[in-house]
């Protein structure tokens, strides 16, 4: 009866190291690449409640760019969701660094330039990612700089 035991513990110790760790769909397989490039945000992995997605590659450098969407109860209890929107850039699959935007945009990719709409205004602004991110950008009046 030990033994039956014994073989029962030990064959479900990869199911919940399996269930302990997070999905490799997480923020599209890509949170360990955020976490060693040192990315400050939340990394929320669940899909109810954040989106991850791939809108495009620039020619030339070949950024790969993808709008974060997430919502999180932040530690302490308050039961208060918080959320935001960043876009994320990676070169291959190194993280290069992000913007954080506020209220709400759609992010595309044409050229070597990426494009954030406003979904407010509709007003387009045109980030040109020919060479590298730009430090500080404007978009709708409001300084939004590029960090890790």
């Amino acid at each position: 009866m030990k033994t039956r035991t014994a073989i029962l513990i030990i064959a479900s110790w990869p199911v919940s190291l399996a269930a302990a760790s997070p999905p490799a769909a997480c923020l599209a397989g890509l949170r360990e690449a955020l976490v060693e490039g040192q990315f400050t945000g939340p990394l929320v992995c669940s899909p109810s409640d954040a989106t991850f997605v791939l809108v495009g590659r620039t020619a030339g450098r070949g950024f790969s760019i993808y709008d974060y969407r997430y919502r999180y109860d932040p530690p302490g209890g308050s039961d208060v969701m918080h959320g935001g929107q960043k876009i994320v850039v990676f070169q291959g699959t190194r993280y290069v660094g992000q913007y954080a935007l506020s209220p709400t945009y759609t992010v595309s990719v044409s050229g070597t330039r990426m494009v954030v709409q406003s979904q407010e205004t509709r007003q387009r602004f045109l980030l040109d990612l020919s060479r590298k991110p730009p430090g500080e950008v404007y978009i709708d009046g409001v300084r939004t700089t590029f960090y890790r």
